[in-house]
């Protein structure tokens, strides 16, 4: 599932016509919005300030891009001009510039090697070799005059780079070019040039109205069509499938798309009741909208990006920005409704000779129950609830690793279980060094414990099993116990783990809301206020980093300089002899 945080203004537009885009700048943290013909911005994300920027007398064509090969900026001037300055030139006007006797159409910045040039002719190049061959480059159009080149990306297979071309026609036909790159120069291998028509069932008459070339990712090709249906064609199989429907979106205008990461696509458009506009979070494997974001404003053909976990949009009057999350280890029950079926335009022919034994591993307890064509819910539900009534702890650490989709319902049954096993009650969970104590002494309890926070469930679905069956002493040790992990465990914590044990900190808060708002029990204040140091205390630590990186990054690009060495430097005295 993806998840959509709040809206902010990471900038105002200057005019939305000139708007040419954003750009992934050195450090991940930062962007490059060319705002418009004249004006080019550097911002951080994380806060939204403006951190960096240059103005020109020259008209920029296309988006300015950051060469991590020579650690400069490049920029297109006048459609023909390349200027190359570093982050700390003060005026573009003065740096050096390179003429060419073609139009430039855009330029694609690469990892680890040369930014490419890619020209209006549709032929493209490598920047040194370009810069050298500037005034003397072939000017063959590889497209014709009614043709657009709507797209752009590249890819590497088996050490090779293709380029790859989105090319719509006046007629609104669309075809993908696609070709391998010499590595040295950067050119086209124009002998192996592949062509492509991009082409649904014959008789259907949708028209495409979004497309994305994720060349970076997943080598694929999305489209969007008037009848809502979205289709991807892999570049590296060269093959074509349907993923689904767009679910809440309206196809009667142009859509938007980026790539959000873990499967995830992200779509602007305008909303079905075409009374403003809509945020979609597609995912492109199960062919299910995760997530809806309302906005007012529609913008037609407007720009849209991801960049470290924000969405950037190009709205009517500034550039927005959306904070988001993906989250790939949830049940599918939050996604129900949230998908329409589809059908696709091909047959695909299916061997029914299978074994009759299933073709993975489970456990022996479900083997009788797998004939009566039970769901896995239901099985562990039999399975676990025999080993709880004899107290058989082995097997139910045992069995439930087996299980992927564990009931709630189970989740609680075994909380329950493993608290009564620890017995808590023995011990005073406020007092801090005999908690840890008491902790330190791991035993088979407290590991099936920690795996019992890996489970994924549903918010919706969990609380009330909360509310109705865990008693409040359990709940604040269960609190107490994710403190300790968080901060006085040495048991090795990953990322998706420890964003397991917040999500479980807060279902307790919330499950057990008016209790801890009412109860006047010191034990409850203590186990609260315990939490809300831990926290602040984490906060204190992220605020910290986030303070040091800026003077790391200038340390590492050897910038830096501490306060008492600019004093010393605003001036210098020189005696002269006579």
């Amino acid at each position: 599932m993806a998840k959509l945080h709040s809206y902010y203004v990471l900038c105002p537009l200057i005019d939305q016509n000139s708007f040419l885009g954003v750009t992934q700048d050195q450090d991940d943290e930062n962007v490059i919005v060319t705002l418009g013909r004249n004006v080019v911005n550097k911002y951080r994300l994380s806060d939204q300030k403006q951190i960096g920027g240059w103005t020109s007398k020259d008209h920029l064509t296309c988006a300015v891009i950051f060469d991590k090969h020579q650690g400069a900026y490049v920029g297109v001037f006048n459609k023909n001009t390349i200027k190359i300055w570093k982050d700390d030139s003060c005026k573009l006007d003065k740096s050096k510039k390179f003429k060419f006797s073609v139009n430039i159409m855009k330029i694609i910045p690469r990892n680890h090697q040369p930014p490419l040039i890619i020209f209006e002719s549709g032929n493209c190049a490598s920047l040194p070799y370009a810069l050298d061959n500037r005034k003397t480059y072939d000017s063959k159009l590889l497209v014709k005059d009614s043709e657009t080149i709507v797209d752009t990306g590249y890819y590497n297979i088996d050490k090779t780079d293709y380029i790859c071309y989105l090319i719509k026609s006046n007629k609104s036909s669309y075809d993908i070019m696609t070709c391998p790159i010499r590595e040295e120069l950067g050119d086209m291998e124009k002998s192996k040039l592949n062509r492509i028509k991009v082409t649904r069932a014959e008789g259907n008459k949708a028209h495409i109205v979004g497309e994305l070339i994720d060349s970076d990712n997943n080598f694929t090709i999305y489209f969007i069509w008037s009848d809502a249906k979205i289709t991807e064609y892999n570049l590296l199989k060269k093959s074509w499938k349907t993923i689904g429907n767009v679910p809440w979106i309206s196809t009667a205008a142009s859509i938007s798309m980026a790539w959000m990461g873990e499967h995830h696509l992200i779509l602007f458009g305008s909303n079905t009741e075409q009374d403003g506009a809509i945020l979609v979070a597609y995912n492109s494997v199960l062919g299910v909208g995760s997530y809806k974001y309302p906005m007012k404003m529609y913008s037609e053909n407007a720009k849209l990006y991801c960049f470290n976990g924000r969405i950037i949009l190009e709205a009517s009057n500034h550039i927005g920005m959306l904070p988001y999350m993906v989250e790939v280890n949830r049940n599918l029950s939050s996604l129900l409704g949230s998908h329409e079926i589809a059908q696709d335009d091909f047959t695909e022919i299916v061997n029914w000779d299978t074994p009759v034994e299933p073709a993975f591993v489970y456990p022996v307890e479900v083997k009788d129950l797998l004939k009566f064509g039970l769901t896995e819910r239901n099985m562990c539900s039999q399975v676990v609830a025999k080993y709880v009534e004899k107290d058989d702890i082995d097997n139910v650490n045992r069995v439930i690793r087996n299980f992927v989709d564990v009931p709630e319902s189970v989740l609680v049954v075994l909380l329950n279980y493993v608290i009564k096993k620890i017995d808590p009650s023995k011990i005073n969970i406020t007092n801090h060094e005999e908690f840890i104590k008491f902790c330190c002494h791991d035993n088979q309890c407290f590991a099936l414990l920690r795996y019992l926070f890996e489970i994924a469930f549903s918010d919706a679905i969990l609380i009330p099993y909360l509310r109705n069956h865990l008693l409040l002493d359990n709940a604040l040790f269960l609190m107490t116990y994710i403190t300790y992990l968080l901060v006085d465990s040495d048991i090795f914590i990953n990322l998706h783990y420890e964003s397991k044990l917040f999500d479980w900190c807060i279902l307790l808060l919330d499950s057990f809301y008016q209790q801890n708002l009412f109860t006047k029990d010191e034990k409850v204040s203590d186990v609260l206020n315990n939490v809300q140091k831990v926290v602040g205390n984490l906060i204190h630590q992220l605020i910290a980093i986030d303070s040091t990186l800026p003077i790391l990054h200038k340390i590492a690009f050897g910038t830096y300089t501490n306060s008492k060495d600019r004093k010393a430097l605003a001036y210098t005295i020189e005696l002269v002899t006579i």
